[in-house]
């Protein structure tokens, strides 16, 4: 027998019946995981423009770290995505997984 996902439990309760808060606090989660990232990137990127020396080392960790955050944001991005199928589910415009 499959199991079919509780969307009452996950899902934040509304102060109305039939509403809920947009996004959802997991959505607002992940984008805010996603705005920090998008800030470092823009810090590093303009460190990297600005840079003017041939400190080779310093250059290679700084991409080391914007690839590092790129997975970090591919994996955000993911969690976003289901809480947004998650919502879609919960408010009946997507039938949930079998």
């Amino acid at each position: 027998m499959t199991e079919k996902m509780v969307l009452n439990d996950t899902l934040p309760k509304a102060s109305c019946p039939g509403q809920i808060e947009l996004p959802t606090p997991r959505e607002r989660k992940c984008l805010n995981a996603m705005r920090s990232i998008k800030d470092r990137v823009r810090e590093i990127k303009k460190i990297l423009r600005a840079c003017h020396t041939n400190d080779q080392e310093k250059i290679r960790e700084m991409e080391r770290e914007l690839n590092v955050l790129k997975e970090q944001w591919d994996g955000w991005e993911k969690s976003r995505q289901a809480a947004v199928r998650e919502r879609m589910i919960y408010l009946g415009h997507e039938e949930p997984d079998e």
